[in-house]
Order: structure tokens, then sequence, then C-alpha cells
């Protein structure tokens, strides 16, 4: 990600803080003074340096710190210098020149042991604990370098706030990213707030971040212009701010017409909104502007269907089980060709799947046939559901009775009526039946009976 690209940078350029790998910065504390023997080992371990000679430098500041024996201990007096902090601050430059990255850090550390002040070391040792995947030790050594600088660069505070954030730690990083801002304003770039907005968003702040994000949209251009409008328009959703998500939408499908992706956008918040008339007519213009995937068919299809206008849903459904067989699609095909009118053709495309014998799609397929008055294919289709026990079972006798009634097949019907009795929902209906079924006419079924329970298949989904 970008943060690690910032750190990297920052691990070449804090090697060249000082004149050289090895140069002699000013500790923090006054008392801590730079012998001559130390002095002239470093110059000698820069000249290696220089020449590209790391380990022989690395090995020159060894034998001379083991000239010294054991380290003592901070504050007692080294008069040679042997372990002062300069010398383990140059070797862990050297180290981390090397890629010797847990080396490095123990030299920092050593150094920052004797002079807790100083500054270079902890942004290196920040940047060794960052190659070493230690991104909230290096966001702390961050933190020290800030506050021991004598120049409080703004930079330092960033890089804590970006490491924190690798780190997972958005809490931090907030807390970071707010001094930063607080105290320096005008330092503040457009990238650094984008990480602030991460670390918020990552923290569950989202209201926080919204005046960022509309600052980046209004900042950038291009390509970051739309990621940002994205963001914010996903934010809006999120948060369940339905009116700033459809204003935005329409204004980015408005202001650049030709973009599908706005218009994809603008569908998605019109249905989440319940605007299902809105969210057609984006959904259709998107699919002018690129071709759907199976998914965007499907809900294509599905807002026509809604709409009533099967004669737009067919050919979509159609075009969907072409890509591969789907119970819901069929059953949604079928329903487009009933509501036209065209009860055959649904007929046909059911006969035509893998998935005619699923219980769902026999219910219609009973339906279908008996709204043709086909009343012998009905009651095949409902007794093979009805067979199957399953959750439409107790419906398919009771449809199974009335078609048998419709055939004069009152002994069928009696039979069907009676099982759906067995069913709790199903009961009320197939008692009333029961017991006007040696009334009615033998000729003729009731039709009014079967209104006045409700029990005529649906011609609309």
């Amino acid at each position: 990600m970008a943060v690690a690209k910032w750190l990297q940078f920052v691990g070449v350029l804090l090697i060249l803080t000082a004149t050289s790998a090895c140069g002699i910065a000013h500790a923090a504390d006054p008392r801590i003074s730079l012998p001559l023997p130390a002095q002239l080992v470093l110059v000698k371990a820069q000249s290696l340096i220089q020449a590209k000679q790391v380990a022989r430098a690395i090995k020159t500041l060894q034998d001379f710190q083991a000239r010294g024996g054991p380290a003592p201990s901070p504050g007692e007096p080294d008069p040679q210098g042997y372990h002062h902090p300069e010398i383990d601050f140059c070797l862990g430059n050297c180290f981390l020149m090397s890629k010797q990255y847990k080396a490095a850090a123990a030299a920092y550390r050593r150094a920052l042991a004797r002079d807790a002040g100083h500054t270079f070391a902890w942004l290196n040792l920040a940047n060794a604990n960052y190659e070493l995947n230690r991104h909230a030790d290096a966001g702390r050594c961050f933190e020290k370098a800030y506050a021991t600088a004598t120049e409080k660069k703004p930079e330092y505070l960033y890089y804590g706030a970006a490491a924190y954030l690798m780190a997972g730690d958005g809490r931090h990083a907030i807390d970071i990213f707010d001094r930063l801002a607080t105290g320096h304003p005008r330092a503040m770039k457009p990238e650094w707030n984008e990480y602030r907005v991460h670390a918020l968003l990552a923290a569950n702040q989202s209201r926080r971040a919204l005046p960022l994000i509309r600052d980046l949209v209004r900042i950038y251009t291009g390509d970051k212009k739309i990621q940002w409008q994205e963001i914010l328009l996903q934010q809006y959703m999120q948060l369940e701010m339905s009116r700033q998500a459809i204003d935005l939408a329409q204004d980015l499908a408005r202001q650049n017409p030709t973009l599908a992706k706005w218009w994809k956008a603008l569908a998605h918040v019109q249905l989440n909104a319940g605007r299902y008339e809105a969210a057609l007519t984006a959904l259709t213009v998107y699919s002018f502007l690129t071709p759907l995937t199976l998914e965007e068919k499907k809900l294509l299809a599905d807002l026509n269907l809604q709409l009533d206008i099967p004669v737009k849903a067919a050919p979509l459904y159609e075009a969907c089980l072409k890509a591969g067989s789907d119970k819901r699609v069929l059953r949604q095909l079928a329903i487009a060709y009933q509501q036209q009118g065209q009860p055959e053709r649904a007929l046909a495309a059911i006969g035509k799947s893998g998935t005619a014998l699923d219980p769902d799609i026999l219910m219609l397929k009973g339906e279908l046939h008996y709204g043709l008055k086909q009343y012998k294919q009905a009651i095949s289709a409902y007794r093979q559901v009805a067979a199957r026990n399953g959750s439409h079972a107790g419906r398919a006798w009771l449809m199974a009775g009335y078609a048998a009634w419709q055939m004069n097949d009152i002994a069928a019907s009696k039979a069907a009526f009676a099982r759906a009795a067995q069913y709790s929902k199903q009961r009320k209906a197939a008692n009333s039946a029961l017991h006007r079924l040696p009334q009615a006419s033998t000729g003729q079924a009731d039709e009014r009976l079967r209104l006045a329970h409700n029990t005529t298949p649906p011609t609309k989904r």
C-alpha cells in the first residue's frame, strides 16, 4: 500500500539525514561529548562506507567497541568513547544499509540507552522496525523523534500515524493525525488526509471523516477524484443518509453521463431507497453504456417485472437462462409470459428446463394448466408436489381438489380436499369445500366458491 512506499522512502532519507552515514550528530545531552578516539574511528568507518566497503566498516566499529571491553552502564565514564552513542548510531546505519535489520535495531537501541534524545537514532530505529514489520514500534519511534527534535517536523508525526495505521491501531493513528492537523494545519497534504480518512473509517468514525472526504473530492481531479467520489457515496449509503446519497449519485450521473459506474451507483441508491421506477431508469441507462453481468441482467429483469413491464423482463430472463439453469429465473420468466397472457409459452419454457420438477416450478406449472382449463395436467403437477410432502403439499392437495371438481370427478375431489384439510393453512378452505361439494352441480364447479376462499391460482407475481 502507499503507506509502505512512504516509509520505505523515509528509510533512505533518514540514513542521509546527517552529512554522512556516520556523521557526528549533536547529542541531546551536552554532557555526552565525543572523545577523539571515537571521532577517528567514525571518520575511518565513513571512508570505508564511501568506498562501498560496509562490511569492513562494521568490523572496524565492532573491533573498536571490543577494545573497550564490556559496555559500561549508561551514565558511567567511557573516556575513550568505545561505547559512545554515535558509535552505535553509525553501526546501526551500516547494518541498516546491509539490510541486517535486527542488528540495526539493536544498535540504535544501545545508542538511545545512552542518549534518549538522539532524534536521528529514533528515526532510523523506526525505519528498522518498519522493515521488521513492527509497525506499532515504528509508530512509537516516530513519535519520539518528533518529541526530541529541535525542529518539529510534521512529517515525523505523519509517518508515525501511518505506521500505527499499518499496525491496525486506528486509535493511535487518529490521535496523531489530530495533533498534526491542530499543530501543523498548513502542512497537511491531501495524501496525509487520505490516510487520516482511512484511520477514521477503520475506527468506525465515518461521520468525522465526511468533511475530509468532501475536501478530497474538491481538491483532486481525474481518477483520484472519482475514487473519492465513490468513497463519499459509499459512506452516505452506509450511514443511511439516503437523501445525500441520491443527490450525490444524481449529480455524478448528470455531470458525467457517459461514465457507466455513476448510473450503476444511482440505480443502487434508488433501489436502497425503495424508488424502483427511478432505479429501473438508471439501470436501463447503465445497460446502454456497458454490457451487463448476469446478476445485473437478473436485477434489470426483476425491476421490469415488478413494475408491470413483462415484455421487457422476458427477454432478459431468457438471456439469463442461456447462461445456466436457474430455478428462480425460470419461475420469473414463466410469470412474465403469464402476465403477457402467454401461458403456453410459460409452459414451453418450463418444459425445456432441467428444473421443471422443482416443487415451486411444479406449483406454477399446475397454476398455468389450471388457467388453461387443462385440469388433468394440473392435477398431475399438483400431485407430484403433494407427494413430496414439502411446504407446498397442503396447497397442492387443495388445488388438486378444485381441479378434480372442475373435471366432475367428485370422488377424487373429496379425497384431495380431505388430504388438504390435514394442513392448518388449508384446513378452513378444504372443509368448506367438502361441506359444499355434495350440494354442487355435477356438471360444473362452483367458481364463486374458489373465489370466496381465495384459492384461485394467482396470475401475477
